[in-house]
């Protein structure tokens, strides 16, 4: 049986902050850390055949912790970096909001409706993700694969084992940070056996941004 476990980082220094990221990088907070540990913690029994990443330091620093002990190769890879957000990367959310209203909600509510002046659009998000998705499932057939990546590319995976529109992206579940989902393919379907989980905190002030 193929398995596939999809984790967010933990919380980063510009989570804190508010600030939007994309391609761009902070390292993972004090308490980001400590996500990913109970993470790792909960999972400690999982036998990984491959962990695979996305190439951002804060992915590439929560995956070092849930490796643990596995003598296993952490591959990283450009196809699952956060979705590029262009000039927003690095600035304050709220700033954002006041300065382009119109594809700042777009952004959130109708991501359809998203269309940057530069950077990504949700559409190209999901063209280069989806193929890689497909190619890592290919050559993994009956292993057991961790993804580390991030928000919005997590969701654009979830939502096509879903079969979920684009314009309903941001439908619950909320991913926080570390946040586990797992995917199981019975008799060639894919199940949804996790979604968001977050059952591995072990603190009910935990869950970050």
């Amino acid at each position: 049986m193929t398995k596939l476990y999809l984790i967010r980082h933990g919380e980063t220094e510009w989570n804190v902050e508010h600030r939007m990221q994309g391609h761009a990088d902070s390292p993972l907070s004090q308490l980001g850390s400590m996500q990913a540990y109970w993470l790792a913690e909960a999972l400690d029994e999982v036998q990984f055949d491959v962990i695979h990443t996305s190439s951002s330091g804060r992915t590439l620093q929560t995956a070092n912790i849930i490796k643990g002990r596995r003598e296993l190769q952490i591959q990283s890879s450009d196809h699952w970096r956060e979705m590029n957000l262009g000039e927003w990367e690095g600035r304050i959310a709220e700033a954002i909001k006041q300065e382009d209203q119109v594809n700042f909600h777009a952004f959130w509510n109708e991501p359809h409706r998203y269309k940057p002046l530069a950077g990504e659009s949700f559409e190209d998000l999901q063209a280069r993700v989806l193929p890689a998705l497909n190619q890592l499932l290919a050559e993994n057939v009956g292993q057991t694969i961790a993804l580390i990546s991030h928000t919005v590319t997590l969701k654009v995976i979830m939502a096509h084992f879903e079969q979920r529109p684009l314009e309903e992206l941001w439908h619950p579940p909320y991913f926080h940070p570390t946040c586990l989902s797992l995917v199981e393919w019975r008799e060639g379907s894919p199940q949804i056996v996790l979604h968001a989980d977050t059952s591995h905190f072990q603190d009910e002030d935990a869950f970050g941004y």
